[in-house]
């Protein structure tokens, strides 16, 4: 079965001061219906990059897409018309963006903002909007929703404002949920209230969420498949298992190694709280091999001439690495952890 929404060899690249700078180099993912994939990595990675280029929403006139395919039930996005993009924008396809403060306009209702969603892709009167936006405010838990329709932005909280934008994004029941850092700023109680709501409505509603975040926790709890990027490029992908458990890239480890050890057995020591070394180079200053290369612990001199290819690691489970090919002079597999 084909894949809702799949990504192939998408390129962006931005014009800068250095001259034209590759931001995506060659992502490729999938997501299913009903399922949640998850997108992770450093800031400046091309998470969020990754999500604008699915919207058509990739900054004019800095902004290019120069290659690949955004392909949604099985029509490529890139090909499309701005009329046509507009049509699934917020509609067939939604986006949860990091701030809901700057994304929310303070100057109107936070019903005035779900219900213009509604009147536009689904045609209904005022009246039909305005009952439509009260039945998503009950659906994202925010009480008394039939009096909170006429406050305003700086009238909620945080957690509340983030649900206000769960509830315009999913006015019109996409098929396609973007989350880009869903719990950012938000304290752990707020947190764990938003992913509860994310995986209720994923399940009731069949919709697939992708889930853009730093935080390894989030996709432990929510995620089926993860995607790790670096550098604007795809380091490794495979099952929620595999990658928590068995992380085939050195990036991956490094990653994980980062958390603080927050309950410790009978008998365990406390290790120090593990760091990746250096920092993720400018784009423009990439090599021709692994984008990871200066700081890895296992860097040879293949690593800095070629670019590896994805190789298996697994069922599902893939990772850009020289480790895991056998001719490489580099340590081989999981040993070199």
């Amino acid at each position: 079965m084909a894949a809702l929404l799949e990504i192939e060899n998408l390129k962006v690249e931005f014009d800068t001061w250095d001259g034209r700078v590759r931001v995506l180099d060659g992502v490729s993912l999938a997501v299913n219906a009903g399922e949640t994939l998850g997108i992770v990595g450093e800031s400046g990675c091309g998470k969020s990059m990754t999500a604008l280029a699915i919207m058509g929403l990739v900054p004019k006139p800095a902004g290019h897409v120069t290659g690949g395919s955004v392909r949604f039930d099985g029509e490529d996005l890139l090909k499309a018309a701005e009329s046509r993009l507009r049509e699934v924008r917020g509609h067939r396809i939604a986006m949860i963006f990091q701030e809901p403060m700057t994304s929310l306009n303070p100057v109107f209702t936070i019903g005035d903002q779900i219900a213009e969603t509604a009147r536009l892709h689904l045609g209904l009167t005022a009246a039909q909007a305005r009952s439509r936006t009260i039945e998503m405010l009950k659906a994202v838990h925010i009480p008394e929703a039939e009096r909170r329709i006429d406050e305003y932005p700086h009238q909620f909280s945080g957690g509340m404002r983030q649900r206000v934008m769960i509830a315009m994004a999913l006015v019109c029941e996409p098929q396609v949920l973007i989350a880009d850092e869903p719990t950012t700023a938000l304290d752990v109680t707020v947190q764990a209230q938003i992913f509860d709501l994310l995986q209720e409505l994923r399940d009731t509603r069949g919709t697939a969420i992708v889930l853009i975040t730093h935080d390894m926790g989030a996709i432990a709890e929510m995620a089926d498949r993860v995607v790790v990027m670096y550098a604007g490029r795809k380091a490794e992908e495979g099952p929620v298992e595999a990658i928590l458990g068995q992380p085939a890239h050195p990036y991956t480890r490094g990653l994980l190694a980062c958390r603080p050890q927050l309950q410790l057995g009978k008998g365990a020591v406390r290790k120090a709280l593990q760091e990746i070394p250096g920092v993720v180079p400018p784009l423009h200053l990439l090599g021709k091999g692994c984008a990871f290369a200066e700081r890895c612990p296992h860097v040879t001199a293949r690593c800095r001439d070629e670019r590896p290819p994805e190789t298996g690691a697994g069922t599902g489970h893939l990772a850009s690495c020289w480790l895991l090919d056998t001719t490489s002079d580099a340590p081989k597999g999981r040993q070199a952890a």
